[in-house]
């Protein structure tokens, strides 16, 4: 049956909570209240069924914060019904209150983003019109402003919930990417999957759909920074190398690079190192090339060459006093590698391993040579005054020429 004389109300839940209509707006900046926050979130969220005063109680002082949980909830809805009439109007009881239970007056209308988020989803993953997967699937993707009610991202309720809609997000963006691509609507690409990114930095399908569409687009400086970016991103904050697929778009941006007819003189000059003092730092897929060559190499010629990782630990005493991992770990990372290019020749080779490891190779020289190097850069390290908290290990080997 239709619903006739009743309000209106557009909920934001995505991001941060937001509710509306022409009257008015109560966010959590003009409500002051996070308890009148939590509250309204919480109805609105379950508005379709009744909800037990016990229920309110579990939900806003989940661990008998309150002396008086039951005179405090009383106290709680007075001022949130206020606060709704003084916004919207008194057109109407915006609660009702029945037999110890509460619910939001089924009479009002409420536009909440995240059901017609789940609507336009259903139409994509049901559909089989690609004009209506990809109308649906944008839709989708522009309603997603944040994870589920963020400002309340503590309350064991929102936890569940916003790690659900997260999911069928990522699910979207690469579901909607994946067709875009195929259709070679590779700006659209960028920008869903450059907003998708600033919200999941750590999607690595998802930067692989944004490089494959910058460097389809022709962006291929653009597609190179952003590769670089993402390595350190995903070293610093996972301790992962970029997986096979993103180094192989790296390869393949690199060939288009370099993919046109020239001279040597001008393949010289982009060839030339601006300033070539300190040791030489790759990413990881780089420097298993030039393992490979220097391989070769040390197998021709009678070279050798070695290999050290050197490894960044927390103190014993730190770890026992439970001081931050990350942080700590992050800083000296950053010491260490000034150290490497300061200290080593500029025939040496640098590459980030993972969160703590660097792997340096050291051609022409000897394994008591090689150890020299690396107890004189542990020295150096030590020396900077920053890494009292660190322990530097490290291990050499001779590269496998078999």
């Amino acid at each position: 049956m239709e619903k006739k004389n009743c309000s209106e109300l557009t909920v934001r839940m995505f991001g941060k909570f937001q509710t509306e209509n022409e009257k008015g707006i109560l966010n959590k900046e003009n409500m002051r209240s996070e308890m009148l926050t939590r509250l309204l979130a919480y109805m609105i969220s379950h508005r379709e069924k009744d909800m037990t005063a016990q229920e309110l109680i579990d939900v806003l002082w989940p661990e008998d914060q309150s002396d008086n949980p039951s005179g405090a909830l009383k106290n709680l809805m007075y001022r949130l019904r206020k606060l709704m009439n003084n916004t919207w109007g008194e057109s109407g009881k915006y609660i009702v209150t029945g037999r110890g239970a509460y619910q939001l007056n089924p009479e009002f209308v409420f536009h909440v983003d995240i059901e017609e988020f789940e609507e336009c989803c259903r139409q994509v993953f049901n559909s089989e019109d690609p004009a209506v997967q990809q109308e649906n699937g944008k839709r989708a993707v522009e309603l997603y402003q944040g994870m589920f009610l963020s400002e309340l991202s503590s309350e064991y309720w929102v936890v569940s919930i916003a790690t659900y809609y997260h999911s069928i997000y990522l699910t979207m963006v690469k579901r909607l990417a994946a067709l875009l691509e195929k259709e070679k609507k590779f700006t659209d690409v960028e920008e869903i999957c450059g907003k998708a990114i600033q919200i999941e930095p750590l999607d690595e399908e998802i930067h692989c759909f944004l490089l494959r569409a910058m460097i389809a687009d022709n962006k291929q400086q653009l597609a190179a920074s952003h590769y670089k970016e993402t390595v350190k991103l995903l070293y610093d904050s996972l301790g992962v190398r970029p997986s096979g697929e993103m180094e192989n778009i790296y390869e393949e941006l690199q060939k288009i690079q370099h993919d046109h007819e020239s001279n040597i003189d001008i393949i010289q000059e982009d060839l030339r190192e601006e300033k070539a003092s300190g040791a030489f730092f790759c990413e990881y897929g780089v420097f298993r090339k030039i393992y490979a060559l220097e391989s070769r190499s040390s197998r021709r010629l009678g070279i050798s060459v070695h290999l050290a990782l050197v490894s960044l630990y927390l103190d014993f005493q730190i770890q026992k006093e439970g001081q931050d991992y990350t942080d700590l770990i992050g800083e000296g990372m950053s010491v260490l590698e000034e150290t490497l290019m300061k200290r080593l020749r500029s025939s040496d080779i640098v590459c980030r391993y993972s969160v703590n490891q660097f792997l340096v190779m050291l051609p022409a020289c000897q394994y008591e040579d090689a150890k020299m190097v690396v107890n004189r850069l542990k020295d150096s390290f030590y020396k900077s005054g920053k890494t009292n908290k660190l322990l530097l290990q490290y291990s050499i080997d001779e590269l496998d020429v078999d």
